[in-house]
């Protein structure tokens, strides 16, 4: 495994960690040496996610891959048709990626970032990181659990 691997999976399996043990975020027990780490919603289809994008971000994500492309883009339109309402409670503005050309959307909120910043700058990424799945759950978790059901009924 390459350094920069290494670094990857010591980075995911402290923020792992403390969602875990601190705010019981997840049951997830190892980091993996890959630049992103996604996390059950509890909402079949829908995850979230902490990526270091190739652009030199840190992104916190929704991802809405039900397995079905209509129904993704559905329940991503029925997010973004209360936008303003979810980025108020969130208290900024997202990324609201519908991807039309791929089957998954996905919303998002980032920050400048890269896994080749120094130790310090880790920490700040992960709380960071922590922060925003935190606020992700809170105002995406009931909407997502709704559409989830919405989508089940629908079968």
């Amino acid at each position: 495994v390459s350094e920069k691997r290494t670094t990857y999976q010591q980075f995911f399996q402290q923020l792992i960690d403390e969602l875990r043990d601190k705010h019981h975020f997840t049951n997830a027990r190892a980091g993996q040496p890959q630049n992103w780490y996604s996390f059950a919603s509890g909402a079949r289809g829908f995850t979230y996610g902490v990526n270091f994008a190739q652009t030199g971000e840190l992104r916190a994500t929704v991802q809405i891959d039900t397995g079905d492309a209509s129904k993704n883009k559905w329940a991503f339109d029925a997010l973004e048709a209360t936008r303003d309402e979810i980025e108020r409670l969130l208290g900024e503005r997202l990324q609201w990626e519908r991807l039309d050309t791929r089957r998954s959307c996905r919303i998002a909120c980032s920050t400048q970032g890269s896994i080749e910043d120094s130790a310090d700058v880790h920490e700040r990424h992960r709380q960071w990181a922590v922060d925003r799945l935190l606020r992700l759950k809170k105002v995406f978790g009931p909407r997502l659990m709704e559409l989830a059901k919405t989508l089940s009924e629908a079968e």
